[in-house]
């Protein structure tokens, strides 16, 4: 009550401080909403009464080109005879925000969810679907009414990249033919420099704002000075942005809970922000997944406060174009959940002015990586959960994401989910490997060819997926993650899911619920008590033992009631 009550007199404060979103100032706070992520999530408008967020981002079209909205509490209600939302309260809203003087962009994409491009030309006819839908076209079906946004942001975190550019230059094109309102492009990569989904996009189409997630990732603030790779993105914006005066923001979990890594507190934020400003002409602001989460920890007001003593409009930093470390990355690691779903790989690369090599320098090791110790070259190497990345001629180590393990693929170190590997091996690029990979004797259906996991329709009374996900393997003894979420509308506290059992396998415990085990069909049953009235998504571990070869159980079988 105290925190909520000093947070009241704070926010209270900043309220006649309103003024029109500038997206030149290096002072501004962008926070997404709609994902309900601290389970108290409260009406759009509620958040825009006072003047602490400059720009909300909706979150998420998670379905295109097949238009697929979910912004679990804050809408539930469908235009008659379709699965498509259609959203009063938010448009009401939505023009409530910005008369206040705020932004207000759709996000497409998000951690999960059906979307991407086949080419060009499907990108093309959907950028004129949101511009009617969302802009200032028309269509018989819009979610927000008469409400016109403010933009678009990019948060891919899955599927190829086609499409996109041609997506952006179409939609931009409509931008044009509407000079009566400023309209923004803004993306949200992970912070390994270059991310793997958005990369080409960045480097060829045009973006006014770029939310780089500095969590979930070994770049993430919680690296800060070491890791924490800001110059990266800075340089990326006067070498290789079409828009040279792109902003960068920096982007934060607003709680402990909202990332699985990353988060740290509003006085070590302000510090990194400071250091930021006085360094780096592209700094925009500070971002936060998300505004529940950053409103009902305190982040907000310390991120407001912050912006306000040290930040300034259209007068950046000094700015150094020229980074020390560059990084790569592929990984999908969710914003939304703390539970990691693809892979994160590291490499350390020269500065642009020298040379790059594509392999790393071959010593042979019969030995783990260990922190300090000589290395050579390039190399990269995993222990265990830790990722190894020589630097300067000795190894550094960091640690995976939570639930996920390191492999050398290709010569480089990735964070994956273990997928019935062992979880402790010890290898070396150019070297040997301590202990062979065990991947599984055949493929989950819930995977694709590179063991990632992927959606798949169980059966069900309510719209929902449920996805099973190898955890630990150790001896006979597995861990499992199940992920349960609603497609369309939230379901109850009171809720069950079955499913069967591969022949072998048993289940002893869950950390969610209360699990019953009849011959080998597994029924587990929510507390109510400890449940919300309703959710969006249900993601727990259970554990167990198999016999001989581990697989994980045919989703075909799961079964998934809401009472």
């Amino acid at each position: 009550m105290k925190l909520l009550a000093g947070l009241s007199v704070a926010l209270a404060a900043f309220s006649a401080y309103t003024t029109a979103f500038d997206v030149n100032c290096n002072s501004n706070y962008v926070s997404y909403y709609g994902q309900n992520s601290a389970r108290n999530q409260k009406s759009l408008g509620e958040y825009c009464k006072d003047a602490v967020e400059d720009v909300i981002v909706l979150a998420f079209m998670n379905g295109f080109p097949n238009i697929l909205l979910n912004f679990a509490n804050a809408c539930e209600t469908t235009f008659e005879g379709s699965t498509l939302l259609h959203c009063p309260s938010m448009a009401k809203d939505i023009k409530y925000c910005q008369a206040q003087g705020k932004a207000v962009i759709l996000s497409m994409g998000g951690a999960s969810g059906a979307y991407g491009f086949s080419g060009d030309s499907d990108a093309v006819a959907f950028a004129d679907t949101v511009w009617n839908m969302f802009f200032k076209g028309s269509s018989d079906k819009r979610p927000f009414d008469d409400a016109v946004l403010d933009g678009i942001d990019l948060d891919i975190e899955g599927g190829s990249g086609a499409g996109y550019p041609a997506f952006i230059n179409q939609l931009r094109s409509h931008y044009a033919s509407d000079p009566s309102k400023q309209y923004y492009i803004a993306a949200a990569p992970q912070c390994p420099f270059p991310d793997v989904y958005l990369s080409s996009t960045l480097n060829s189409a045009w973006f006014d704002m770029v939310y780089v997630q500095f969590y979930n990732n070994y770049c993430g603030l919680n690296a800060y000075p070491n890791w924490f790779n800001f110059g990266d993105w800075d340089n990326w914006t006067k070498t290789k942005s079409i828009n040279k005066n792109v902003k960068v923001y920096i982007g934060a979990p607003g709680s402990p809970s909202a990332a699985s890594s990353g988060y740290v507190d509003g006085s070590t934020l302000k510090t990194i922000y400071d250091a930021v400003r006085s360094k780096y002409s592209s700094l925009g602001g500070i971002m936060t997944w998300d505004v529940s989460q950053a409103r009902t920890s305190g982040l907000a007001g310390s991120i407001r406060a912050a912006l306000d003593a040290g930040g300034t409009c259209k007068n950046g930093g000094g700015g150094d174009p020229t980074p020390t470390t560059t990084t790569t990355s592929t990984t999908t690691t969710s914003s939304t959940s703390s539970v990691p779903h693809s892979t994160t790989s590291m490499s350390t690369t020269p500065t642009p002015s020298e040379p790059t090599t594509s392999e790393p320098t071959s010593t042979s090791h019969t030995n783990c990586p260990v922190s300090g110790e000589p290395c050579s070259g390039n190399q990269q190497g995993c222990d265990g959960n830790k990722f190894a990345l020589c630097s300067g001629g000795k190894w550094y180590l960091g640690s995976c994401v939570s639930g996920t393990t390191c492999v050398l693929n290709n010569g480089q170190a990735i964070c994956d989910w273990p997928n019935g590997r062992s979880t402790d091996t010890c290898e070396i690029s150019g070297g040997s490997s301590l202990q062979k990979r065990l991947d599984f004797s055949k493929v989950s259906l819930i995977t694709q060819p590179k063991l990632r996991p992927k959606p798949v329709n169980a059966q069900s009374n309510v719209p929902t997926r449920v996805e099973f996900v190898a955890g630990d393997i150790s001896g006979e003894k597995y861990s499992m993650v199940v992920k349960i979420q609603a497609n369309k509308k939230a379901f109850s506290g009171k809720w069950s899911i079955g499913f069967t059992l591969p022949d072998g396998q048993t289940v002893d415990s869950t950390s969610r619920g209360e699990v019953s085990v009849d011959s080998n069909t597994v029924t587990i049953k929510s507390n109510p008590s400890s449940e919300e009235a309703e959710n969006m998504a249900a993601i727990f571990k259970i554990t167990g033992t198999f016999k001989d070869s581990y697989d994980l159980p045919d989703t075909n079988s799961a079964v998934f009631r809401s009472f």
